[in-house]
């Protein structure tokens, strides 16, 4: 498969701000292009490596918003292909109280695949994330900040030694939530990016300078409250689904890390799973080629997975790095 390669950065950062270097990470941008994965590769939406004698999980509880009738999943994929054949309507009505709800495969990441990622726990070497197709409403006011905006998430590590040969074919839900909780399976195209935090990790005299930076630099000459943000879109942190690195930026700002429910350590950022690969302000991050074409293309290149998260959002997956038997924690930015 053809790599994909990011264009390089406007500007080095740290000859503006040389402290930035020493807060450097690799990420990796995941490239998802549609195509058809199989067990053994590292993919986005496709059938993950699942051994035939492990039982599927479901989703665990929280209940689905029914203000919106839900989807079928075969109707879904049906209005993104040109042989369209509708299944008929579901509704809430329909559908039994006891209704067993899998989850969806999301992403599965070989580590072979992603030697510029070191967040595998000790032992593991495949990443998987799942999914349950809706937003969650939770009578617990302490339940895990976990499916609230979107759909609920679930993440495992296992080790291709334990794997086996035969695999288990995921069951289906019978309804999505949102079409675009549905993604489209698409094989990766994994590439090592160098990013930097948001300038809150080093303090407010420290944003208070990038905002000085970015006035003077990019401002408006008639109007100096009218600047484009270009540290946050064009040098901090990669748009687009990813592994690893820092954080994608907080609309709220950098208010210390988030912290594990359970154990109360620092989060690990685990992966970005991204409505867009780059948006209007960060297309200076668009691999080499993408924005040319016919606009069909173009917008191919930018959505390849159909996933679709609140206003065109991403979400954030977070792990503990104590336990992976610990609550996840996703939200939407």
């Amino acid at each position: 498969m053809r790599a994909v390669a990011s264009p390089p950065r406007p500007l080095d950062v740290t000859s503006v701000f040389p402290e930035l270097a020493a807060h450097a990470r690799t990420a990796v941008r995941l490239h998802p292009v549609p195509a058809v994965p199989g067990p053994g590769d590292s993919s986005v939406g496709g059938a993950p490596a699942w051994p035939a004698d492990e039982a599927w999980p479901t989703c665990p509880g929280g209940r689905h918003p029914r203000h919106r009738q839900p989807h079928r999943p075969a109707n879904v994929r049906g209005e993104r292909s040109t042989r369209f054949a509708y299944h008929g309507e579901i509704t809430w009505d329909g559908i039994p109280a006891d209704t067993s709800w899998p989850l969806l495969p999301v992403l599965q990441v070989y580590a072979r695949d992603v030697p510029g990622y070191d967040g595998f726990p000790e032992g593991t070497d495949v990443l998987q994330i799942l999914w349950c197709p809706f937003q969650h409403v939770y009578d617990d006011p302490t339940a895990p900040r976990n499916g609230v905006a979107g759909p609920w998430v679930q993440v495992r590590y296992r080790s291709t030694g334990d794997l086996g040969e035969r695999f288990l074919t995921p069951p289906e839900p019978v309804a999505v939530g949102e079409p675009g909780y549905l993604p489209t399976p698409c094989l990766l195209r994994p590439e090592p990016v160098t990013e930097y935090p948001h300038p809150g990790l080093l303090g407010e005299g420290f944003e208070d300078r990038v905002e000085a930076w970015e006035t003077a630099t990019f401002g408006d000459p008639d109007d100096p409250e009218e600047y484009d943000p270009r540290y946050s879109w064009d040098l901090s942190t990669a748009p687009g689904w990813k592994l690893g690195g820092h954080e994608p930026w907080n609309y709220q700002g950098y208010h210390g890390p988030l912290r594990c429910g359970a154990c109360g350590s620092a989060m690990r950022f685990v992966a970005a799973i991204a409505t867009d690969e780059w948006d209007g302000g960060t297309r200076s991050w668009a691999p080499l080629g993408h924005l040319e074409g016919a606009p069909s293309e173009q917008r191919r290149n930018q959505r390849p997975t159909d996933v679709v998260l609140g206003g065109r959002e991403t979400m954030r997956v977070f792990d503990c790095p104590v336990s992976t038997h610990h609550p996840v924690v996703s939200d939407l930015m």
